[in-house]
Formats: C-alpha cells, sequence, structure tokens
C-alpha cells in the first residue's frame, strides 16, 4: 500500500525532473511482490517487481520504489552505460527523494570511478547538478532516451571532459 501512493505520489515528480520533448510515458505502472530471498528489485517494461525477502528484512527501504519508478520512466533505447542508467536513478532516489546531502555520497579516489554507478554516480551527479551544470542530468537523460549517449557530451555541457569533471570531483573534501 505505502508503495502503490509513493509510486502515485513521485510519478509526476520524476516526470517533470527528466521531460524529453515527444517522449511518451507509460501511463499504467504494475507493481508486483515475487516471493524469493534473492535480489531487491527489478524494472522491466512498465513492471516493477520487489522481492519479498528484502523487503520484509528491510521495510524502512521504500526508496528502492522511488529508484525502479525512476527506471521505468527512463525509457532508454540504443546506447546506456550502465552506470549512468543506474547513477540517474540512484541520483532521483538519495538526493532528491531522500535529501542526502553532498558529503553524504562515497568518492573512491579511482580514476574512472564513476563507472561504478548506483550512489558513487548518483554523487558525482549530486555535484555536476549542484557545482558545475545544472540541468546535466536531465540533458543525460534526454540523450540515453534518444539512444545517443556518448562520453563527449560532458565536454560539450561542461567544457571538461568526463574524466576531467571526474578528477576534479574526487579532489573536492568529501565534506563537499
Amino acid at each position: 500500500k505505502d508503495a502503490k501512493v509513493l509510486m502515485i505520489k513521485w510519478y509526476p515528480r520524476i516526470v517533470n525532473l527528466l521531460p524529453t520533448k515527444g517522449h511518451k510515458f507509460p501511463r499504467v505502472i504494475t507493481l508486483k511482490f515475487k516471493k524469493t530471498n534473492e535480489g531487491i528489485a527489478y524494472a522491466s517494461g512498465s513492471t516493477i517487481t520487489v522481492c519479498s525477502g528484502w523487503i520484509e528484512k528491510r521495510p524502512e527501504d521504500i526508496g528502492l520504489i522511488v529508484h525502479e519508478l525512476v527506471h521505468v520512466l527512463q525509457g532508454y533505447t540504443g546506447a546506456r552505460p550502465s552506470w549512468l542508467t543506474e547513477g540517474i536513478a540512484d541520483y532521483i532516489r538519495w538526493a532528491i527523494y531522500e535529501g542526502k546531502t553532498q558529503s553524504g555520497f562515497h568518492r573512491p579516489q579511482e580514476a574512472k570511478g564513476y563507472t561504478k554507478g548506483y550512489q558513487v554516480t548518483a554523487g558525482f551527479l549530486l555535484w555536476l547538478e549542484r557545482e558545475v551544470s545544472p540541468g546535466i542530468v536531465n540533458k543525460l537523460n534526454t540523450k540515453m532516451r534518444q539512444g545517443k549517449y556518448k562520453d563527449n557530451l560532458f565536454k560539450s555541457f561542461t567544457k571538461q571532459s568526463l574524466d576531467e569533471l571526474w578528477n576534479i570531483y574526487i579532489s573536492k573534501s568529501s565534506a563537499g
């Protein structure tokens, strides 16, 4: 019940955060619970499946619904690196829905650490949005939807390469 209410409340918010001219968002989204102890949750087409074992052990982890709802609404085709797909979903979940601040995101020091995806990439995207290029998450999302993502988009959006941006990001204090 809480998951359904959350989906209804956050559907229009995510649509507004990630608009793309001409993109058709699904009007019906199915939420299923699967009896299994394997996995957490996943999205396929317009269906979100939550693994019962995970949610029974962690009933407070309702934010996973927001993450999976983002995947349904991303509607990607073509080129889509998984690190960015998951990073955008976790950015919406952790930075927007959960309200996590920059200091709450881990910054691995290795080169190309952004490819870890999920919360690592989400923290990087939050920094980019706040400090470098407001609106970049939606611009990247739009290119992913159009199947036109390339790493050089970062340079065209910010005048710096993806790796240059990552190096600046990890050089900042984790207190951000």
